[in-house]
């Protein structure tokens, strides 16, 4: 099985909150197996980093490889819908082989073990992008693949939705399946504050409860994963995600305050926050609760309400997909997992507990 971590480089005023402050000397080069380094663009049809200072972090992070020869690095490309980047390139068949090449070249140039795709999402929004994307983005895939795979071969990986709609619309997965190494499944944001869906809910529930029907109950970790594989994606190719990151809402009524609860926005942290900052939540006062149906915590204080995660639910998740036979766990991100130690003394505590379950350093 494999350990994958997101590190996020941190960006100074930017508005991603998960890109906690987290510098390479205080990653621990033997905690993952695979550390994906987000993000990488697409400008002008060729691969560029974020900020010309990447390219240091770039150096640096590569050079954990010393300490830890088995540690494979790759470097995610990132980008939506609406930022030119992805769909302007997929439509340019001659651009797209001058991208892989390039992007070949560059991988290489600064020590990279391969390619995580991240694109969020392909033909998606339904109502405002082009159906054709789904199809061009697996030609993309497919000449990524033709590249990436020449000696010295490279990885290639996906960073993909856990929504049922977005995967409909956006993944010919059972094409995919033929070109990638590995498909990190982004099995989080499964509720977050909408003005259309103004009620509290789980991140990342694994499993469904009773009272969740129709559209509702494909909305865990579980659901996800399965319909990844029923549409054809390997288990030995699916890494499923946990999140080290919480969601945070601001309820209608205080004491109306369970799971389902009507909600009138983001909470604290503009709606999401840390590990440490949901151990610190509760510490000020909080109540916390288990939901032993879905396998993750929640907990409220006055208006405020949160889902996060803890040393249980990643502990269940993680047995779940050990025994599910899955390839392994992926996070997103070590920068927001407990890096110093307050919480427990340990650092980088959750991603402990997954590597000590999928490597057989705990009893089941």
């Amino acid at each position: 099985m494999i350990q994958v971590g997101y590190f996020a480089i941190p960006r100074e005023g930017g508005d991603d909150r998960t890109r906690k402050e987290l510098s390479v000397d205080a990653i621990d080069p033997f905690l993952c197996t695979h550390i994906v380094v987000g993000f990488a663009r697409i400008r002008d049809n060729v691969i560029v980093p974020e900020a010309e200072e990447d390219y240091e972090i770039y150096e640096n992070i590569v050079k954990l490889k010393e300490q830890n020869p088995n540690l494979k690095i790759l470097l995610s490309l990132g980008g939506g819908s609406t930022d030119g980047g992805f769909p302007m390139l997929v439509r340019d068949p001659d651009a797209v082989l001058v991208f892989a090449s390039s992007t070949r070249e560059f991988l290489i140039r600064y020590g990279f073990d391969g390619l995580d795709l991240d694109w969020e999402f392909p033909a998606w929004p339904a109502l405002r992008r082009d159906r054709s994307e789904k199809k061009l983005f697996t030609q993309l895939v497919c000449q990524l693949n033709q590249s990436l795979k020449q000696p010295p071969s490279l990885f290639l990986t996906l960073a993909a939705a856990g929504a049922k709609s977005i995967i409909d619309r956006s993944y010919e997965i059972k094409k995919l399946a033929e070109y990638v190494d590995f498909v990190f499944l982004m099995s989080y944001d499964y509720h977050i504050f909408w003005p259309y869906l103004p009620f509290t809910g789980h991140n990342a529930p694994l499993f469904k409860r009773r009272i969740e029907k129709m559209y509702f109950a494909t909305m865990n970790v579980q659901w996800s994963a399965c319909y990844w594989v029923n549409k054809g994606m390997p288990k030995q190719k699916l890494v499923i995600g946990i999140p080290t990151y919480g969601r945070t809402w601001r309820l209608l009524i205080s004491y109306w305050d369970s799971i389902s609860s009507p909600a009138i926005g983001q909470g604290i942290a503009k709606g999401i926050l840390s590990y440490i900052e949901a151990q610190s939540f509760i510490c000020e006062g909080a109540k916390e609760y288990f939901d032993e149906e879905s396998k993750v915590p929640f907990a409220t204080r006055g208006r405020h309400w949160i889902s996060f995660e803890d040393s249980r639910s990643v502990r269940e998740k993680t047995l779940w997909i050990k025994d599910q036979g899955f390839a392994g766990v992926m996070t997103w991100n070590l920068n927001c997992d407990d890096w110093i130690g307050v919480v427990s003394g340990k650092k980088f505590e959750l991603h402990h507990i997954i590597k000590d379950i999928l490597f057989d350093k705990l009893p089941p």
